[in-house]
C-alpha cells in the first residue's frame, strides 16, 4: 500500500457493545504502522440497540477499552461509523447519541481525540441535525464519476452532499477497490485543501521547538513544524511566570513549516508551542 502511494488507513476496532469486534485489529494496527501508514481506528455504532445517551457512553467505553493504544498520541483521531439501523432513532435522538459518544471518547482520551463522524449522504441530509455542523465528516459517496483527486463529493441524488455538515474531511469514493493486493478494499481520500492529513493526528503532549527571528524593525517571525495538530502558541513577558497567554493567530505555510509574523513589540517576550 505504501509503495502505491497510500498514506493512511482506518481499521475496524469494535461494533456495538457485544461485537463483532475485529480480533485482527491489533495486528493490523501494528503492521500498518510498521509499514509507514498513519493509522486510526473506528467503531461501528449500533444506536438502535441502546438508543439512549447512556447507551452511547457504554459503546464509547467499550470502543476505547478495546482500542487501547490505537487511540493515542501519534495515531489518527478515532471514528464513529453511523449508518444502517441507527436511522431507527429520530434525527434529534441520533444526533444526541453521536454527541454523547464523542464526548465520552474526549473524556477518556482528551479533546484532541474527538471522533470523526463517518456517514452516508442519507444520514448527513436526513438522519443528523446541525449540532454536528462543526464536527469532522468522513463521507461515503461511491459509484460516481467524480475524481477524488480534484473534485468534491457530488450530491448523488440528495439535496446536498454534506447535509448539515459545513465541510468534508475524508471521502470514501469506492468500496470495491484494490490496495496493496487486497480486494475488495474501501478507498478514501483526505480533503487536504481543507485540513492536511497530519492535522488529524493526536498530538504528543508537551512543547514543540520554535524557530524565532527578528527583522531590523523588531518584527518577530515564529516558525514551527507542520505536524503540530492540537498545539497552541503561547506568549509570556516573564519567563519565570506561569501566566502564559494563548495567541489568536493565522499561520502561513512557508518552507514546510508554519509561520506567523507578529507586530513590533517592546520589552522581552517569550513564546512556546504547547499541547494542553
Amino acid at each position: 500500500m505504501v509503495a502505491q502511494g497510500r498514506r493512511f488507513v482506518f481499521i475496524k476496532a469494535t461494533e456495538g457493545l457485544t461485537g463483532a469486534d475485529d480480533q485482527a485489529m491489533r495486528n493490523n494496527v501494528d503492521r500498518a504502522t510498521l509499514a509507514g501508514l498513519l493509522v486510526g481506528v473506528y467503531h461501528y455504532a449500533h444506536a438502535e440497540n441502546r438508543p439512549t445517551t447512556n447507551g452511547a457512553v457504554q459503546e464509547a467505553d467499550h470502543f476505547v477499552a478495546y482500542a487501547g493504544n490505537a487511540i493515542a498520541p501519534g495515531r489518527l483521531r478515532p471514528v464513529i461509523d453511523v449508518q444502517g439501523s441507527c436511522s431507527t432513532l429520530s434525527t434529534t435522538d441520533l444526533t444526541a447519541w453521536v454527541i454523547a459518544f464523542c464526548n465520552e471518547v474526549v473524556a477518556l482520551r482528551g479533546p484532541n481525540a474527538r471522533p470523526i463522524i463517518y456517514a452516508q449522504q442519507r444520514f448527513t441530509n436526513y438522519e443528523l441535525d446541525s449540532r454536528l455542523a462543526d464536527y469532522d465528516l468522513w463521507l461515503q459517496t461511491v459509484g460516481t464519476t467524480a475524481n477524488p483527486a480534484t473534485d468534491d463529493p457530488p450530491p448523488a441524488g440528495y439535496p446536498t452532499a454534506l447535509g448539515v455538515f459545513k465541510n468534508w474531511s475524508f471521502w470514501q469514493y469506492n468500496y470495491n477497490g484494490t490496495a496493496g493486493g487486497i480486494t475488495p478494499m474501501d478507498l478514501d481520500v483526505c480533503h487536504d485543501d481543507f485540513k492536511p492529513l497530519e492535522s488529524f493526528l493526536i498530538p504528543v503532549p508537551g512543547t514543540l521547538p520554535l524557530v524565532i527571528s527578528c527583522t531590523v524593525s523588531n518584527t518577530v517571525v515564529i516558525c514551527w513544524p507542520l505536524n503540530s495538530a492540537g498545539y497552541v502558541l503561547q506568549e509570556n513577558s516573564d519567563l519565570g511566570s506561569t501566566n502564559w497567554v494563548n495567541m489568536a493567530i493565522t499561520p502561513n505555510i512557508v518552507g514546510g513549516r508554519k509561520q506567523v509574523i507578529l507586530p513590533s513589540t517592546t520589552g522581552k517576550h517569550f513564546y512556546r508551542m504547547i499541547c494542553p
